[in-house]
């Protein structure tokens, strides 16, 4: 098997930090490597100037590493850990490193937006092409709670939802399903959530019933899906978003809409963005980009 276990991007940053202790005691809990990775792009006007912004750029690189080793030897005493230092462009070092990893983790930085960091060209580039899962981690994330999965959009979603099965039984985590539906006109309110909360649990049956050790609710609420889905984020262990489909949760992440909401979760985000990404994921084997589609 071709792994570089968990990748995790390092740029010194608070949050970046954050995402290196995740990704260590995640791969502690799986017996991988953790991989860290910073990569740096020098600019300049003239060749004198961009060398000597390298060697600054470098060392700088340098440091960021070795402090994220440090943090990552105190949060999973005994991972194997390795520290990549790369010259190019942050996405494609990034969508490189991310192609023979079993998961990437990145740190949300700045402001806690997830919204903020998707839409950044290194995070949005990761997101929707890596071949692995992609987790975004805040400052703190929880060590406790459900797997929070949103469902709307069906069978987009699927991939989101078998991810989170698969996450929760190596973890030892209960799943939370989450639909959110809005009330139109007269509508009967009571049947539609009733309606709608038996169409989430057939859905996801077949799923659920690959994994009778997990504990799974069904929960439909009323009200913005992005906000909802958020506010449950607060109280869970794992998020999970598809990348894909006209009305999943992960759109409503990207947009506008949800940008004052977004850095209020507290739990890491796992973007899924196809079957064969969370199949990477489950038996750890390295993708071939062009059998994924991803170009």
């Amino acid at each position: 098997m071709n792994t570089s276990g968990v990748v995790v991007g390092v740029d010194g940053s608070a949050s970046a930090l954050a995402a290196v202790r995740w990704a260590a005691e995640e791969a502690r809990s799986t017996g991988e490597p953790l991989t860290l990775v910073h990569a740096y792009s020098p600019g300049g006007q003239s060749y004198a100037a961009r060398e000597l912004r390298a060697v600054q750029q470098r060392e700088q690189g340098t440091a960021h590493l070795r402090e994220a080793e440090v943090v990552a030897s105190l949060a999973a005493p005994g991972v194997r850990v390795a520290s990549r230092l790369r010259a190019g462009d942050v996405r494609k070092v990034l969508l490189a490193e991310s192609s023979g990893a079993r998961q990437a983790v990145l740190g949300s930085r700045g402001a806690h937006s997830v919204s903020r960091l998707l839409l950044g060209s290194a995070g949005l580039a990761l997101t929707m092409k890596a071949l692995c899962p992609v987790v975004v981690v805040r400052d703190r994330a929880p060590a406790t709670g459900p797997v929070v999965v949103g469902l709307n959009g069906w069978p987009e979603c699927a991939p989101a939802a078998r991810f989170a099965f698969l996450w929760a039984a190596a973890h030892g985590a209960p799943v939370t399903a989450l639909r959110v539906w809005r009330a139109l006109g007269t509508t009967n309110s009571a049947g539609v959530h009733e309606r709608a909360r038996a169409a989430l649990a057939a859905e996801l049956a077949p799923i659920a019933g690959e994994f009778p050790q997990v504990p799974v609710e069904h929960l439909v609420l009323r009200g913005p899906a992005g906000e909802t889905l958020l506010q449950f984020g607060e109280h869970a262990r794992l998020l999970v978003v598809g990348a894909r489909g006209h009305t999943g949760f992960a759109r409503l992440l990207l947009g506008s809409t949800s940008t004052h909401v977004a850095g209020q979760a507290a739990s890491p985000v796992a973007v899924i963005r196809s079957a064969e990404v969370v199949r990477h994921w489950r038996e750890g084997a390295r993708l071939d980009p062009a059998a994924d589609g991803a170009g």
